[in-house]
């Protein structure tokens, strides 16, 4: 495909399948056409906005033929909930395919069926960390197109937990009546005992627009600058999971959609089937949202993570819930596997985005574990690692998705394996 001749080109084309990343897939000419927006089975006029030498990605500007799955999209220009126009019930037969077929495509794995997602309990309002564009002209809220840098006020944003809203309408009183540089705020909120906490980016003192801004909005325990010499009330965050309350510093990682992530650890403790005399690893163990609930159920826990704020988390929730038994490595996972994790029988694995690394892999068979929980929000690099782990001695019980983010293409799988080869 020509750049030059095709870029900025519409087209007709009809929708075959999905992708991963949640785009309608095409053909046009021969070429594969991305088309964001589109469902399977629909005929859409596309705009192309990035052509390669045998593929394409655009976006659908007219559908001439609609699936019916098909709904009205409640922010139209919204990039955070790029599937906010698909009923909810084929939203979760999608993803279903796309792990199906990631793993079939990716992994040669066919004799594992997938189980069927289980579903959100909130479908919308439920998200507990929101980032916010800031128009500082205006005074204004928002966030930018898909695809774009134009900035789209917002109001209200329907994806996110209810008092997340009472801040972002704060905030703009606020911004209306003490001039700022702050160019864009991340708000986080407990969904176990309803309060916020926000991070401001940009510079100036911004002092004054606090004070207004926890004036106006009493559920906003507390505001910290990314850069500039501001802090107001407290900024700790505080949930309850799995039978654990978390503390949690604002950028510490934290699973969005806290109802389900109550299911994702019930799903991995059960999956496990733990025993008092298990010596758990917790690999890219974060704040310790397995290590923490599940330190109950087993012997010892030796979790790994290479941030040291998620590591001052998890021991301060340790210390906070009179947890004793769960040592915490500040390091990279693969520079001290397999020393740290000697005598483990039992793994969990929650890689951020792009998996593990080989090394972390290849140690595992080596460590002796004899049953493996795998945690991926991404079915490709989720089918790429588990073809390293069968081809190392691993075997597969059970993959279960579960959907920690409705409106979006993103699927959280939970994968058990057992050992069944002895070194």
């Amino acid at each position: 495909m020509n750049r030059s001749d095709r870029y900025g080109e519409i087209i007709e084309i009809e929708i075959e399948r999905i992708a991963q990343g949640g785009a309608g897939v095409g053909r046009w000419q021969g070429y594969v056409v991305f088309a964001a927006g589109a469902l399977p089975g629909e005929r859409v006029r596309v705009l192309l906005q990035q052509c390669k030498a045998r593929y394409a990605h655009g976006s659908v500007i007219d559908v001439l033929n609609a699936s019916p799955a098909r709904r009205a999209p409640r922010l139209p220009e919204a990039d955070h909930m790029p599937w906010q126009h698909i009923a909810y019930a084929t939203q979760l037969d999608l993803k279903h395919t796309i792990v199906t077929e990631q793993l079939a495509k990716l992994a040669n794995i066919f004799d594992c069926a997938v189980a069927p997602v289980i579903p959100a309990t909130d479908t919308w309002g439920y998200r507990n960390t929101a980032h916010v564009q800031i128009d500082v002209v205006q005074g204004q809220t928002g966030y930018y197109a898909a695809g774009s840098r134009r900035f789209v006020p917002l109001l209200l944003d329907p994806l996110v937990l209810p008092v997340l809203n009472e801040v972002m309408v704060g905030l703009r009183f606020a911004l209306q009546r003490q001039p700022s540089r702050v160019t864009a705020v991340t708000l986080r909120a407990s969904a176990t005992y309803g309060y916020a906490v926000a991070v401001l980016h940009g510079s100036g003192d911004q002092n004054r627009l606090v004070t207004c801004w926890q004036e106006q909005v009493p559920a906003l325990a507390g505001v910290t600058a990314e850069i500039a010499d501001t802090e107001a009330g407290s900024v700790t965050l505080h949930e309850d999971l799995g039978g654990i309350v978390f503390s949690l510093a604002p950028q510490s990682f934290f699973q969005v959609h806290t109802a389900q992530a109550e299911q994702l650890v019930a799903l991995v403790r059960d999956g496990l089937a733990l025993d008092p005399a298990d010596k758990l690893l917790d690999a890219y163990s974060g704040a310790g949202t397995f290590a923490c609930p599940l330190a109950r159920s087993v012997r010892q826990v030796v979790a790994i993570e290479a941030h040291r704020t998620a590591v001052v988390d998890g021991e301060r929730t340790a210390r906070f819930n009179e947890i004793d038994n769960v040592h915490y490595v500040s390091a990279a996972v693969e520079q001290v596997l397999p020393q740290v994790a000697q005598g483990c029988t039992v793994a969990v694995l929650d890689p951020p985005r792009r998996g593990c690394h080989p090394r972390v892999l290849q140690s595992l068979q080596q460590l002796g574990i004899t049953r493996l929980a795998y945690i991926s929000c991404h079915p490709g690099i989720l089918a790429r690692d588990l073809r390293v782990l069968l081809d190392a001695g691993f075997a597969l019980t059970s993959i279960q998705p579960i959907d920690l983010f409705p409106q979006t293409p993103h699927v959280e799988c939970v994968a058990l394996l057992h050992c069944h080869k002895t070194t």
